[in-house]
């Protein structure tokens, strides 16, 4: 496809399998309005990407009013999102409204999404997080006919801003009784700023890699009744937690769960002190 027969809406995109070697282009300085919904069985060898092509800013992509999300990756496998802007604002604050959904449902185990330099902002969900909250990105593995979880999934290099109520939160198998954990997840390099809630939950993973990531200028937007946390692995196994930043906040920088065995906290100070803590399960 050229330039000259490139489509201009996301509208022919529904009809679409993307599949091994297939790349995506969105023009940059371009504006979409409507929802991008994504299915695709990339390889290791071949992925399928999905990226901005062009000069200018990233191509931005919003959600109409009364969204859920703006764009959905379903049950896919090697696949990369990258370089988009995305937003999801509506008239009133929704519950469950997010920018970017991963979703893995009935479908076994994801293989290798990649969510890299992506700008997610005013997404403006509820605050309460009893009611369902909000986040730039929602992370959902679930499934009763077929275990369903994620393997080798990384978000890098993102900037999430005044998304409502946290920044990146996972929705998963969670209880001890049937616990069944995402592997080798990576979350590092992520700028999040303006959220009032929790920074990074990442909830029924083993072996997750949470680093360099930096959360600041909270807002105090959260009813009394509320409260979050900066990084809070939530029934995870064998985390490590390192290099991280939270700022500017009356929050706990660093949330802990019951359940988390064991989890390796780094913490670099100035003048290259270092503090380990490895926690074991319990409260924290």
């Amino acid at each position: 496809m050229s330039k000259q027969t490139a489509w201009k809406s996301l509208e022919r995109l529904k009809d679409i399998q993307l599949r091994a070697g297939d790349s995506l282009l969105f023009r940059r300085g371009s504006v979409f309005i409507g929802i991008l919904e994504l299915s695709a069985k990339g390889k290791a060898e071949k992925r399928v990407i999905i990226d901005a092509y062009g000069i200018g800013r990233k191509p931005c992509i919003k959600a109409p009013d009364a969204s859920l999300y703006t764009i959905l990756v379903r049950n896919s496998d090697y696949l990369t999102l990258q370089n988009l802007e995305v937003v999801n604002t509506g008239t009133e604050r929704l519950a469950h409204r997010t920018g970017v959904k991963v979703l893995c449902e009935n479908y076994g185990v994801s293989h290798n999404i990649i969510l890299n330099a992506l700008e997610i902002h005013d997404v403006n969900g509820s605050l309460i997080k009893q009611k369902g909250g909000g986040s730039g990105i929602l992370i959902v593995n679930k499934g009763q006919d077929v275990i369903s979880t994620f393997d080798g999934l990384t978000i890098e290099n993102c900037i999430i801003r005044r998304c409502e109520r946290n920044g990146m939160i996972w929705s998963s198998y969670s209880s001890r009784n049937n616990w069944h954990p995402s592997t080798n997840t990576v979350v590092r390099k992520n700028l999040i700023e303006e959220v009032p809630g929790d920074g990074i939950v990442p909830i029924g993973c083993e072996g997750a890699l949470i680093e360099y990531n930096l959360m600041r200028n909270c807002p105090g937007t959260l009813p009394h009744s509320e409260a979050a946390a900066g990084f809070w692995p939530w029934s995870c196994d064998n985390t490590v937690l390192q290099f991280n930043e939270v700022s500017d906040k009356d929050i706990k920088p660093l949330g802990m769960h019951k359940a988390l065995i064991p989890i390796i906290i780094a913490i670099i100070r100035p003048f290259n002190i270092i503090l380990v803590m490895i926690m074991m399960g319990g409260w924290f």
